[in-house]
């Protein structure tokens, strides 16, 4: 008895700690500068991202 609730509480702690690594986004800050060097303010701009799996 003894060994299934351990057993059941060792799984529960790692299930919680699985779910708290996942983000909910990503936050990122960047500097944008022409060719000139000066900053790009008031503008969009896009960004692309890769995620590669190795």
């Amino acid at each position: 008895m003894i060994k299934k609730l351990f057993s059941v509480i060792v799984v529960l702690l790692i299930t919680i700690g699985a779910w708290a690594q996942a983000p909910q986004k990503m936050s990122y800050q960047a500097v944008i500068r022409n060719s000139s060097n000066a900053l790009i303010t008031s503008t969009t701009v896009g960004v692309n991202l890769q995620h590669k799996v190795d």
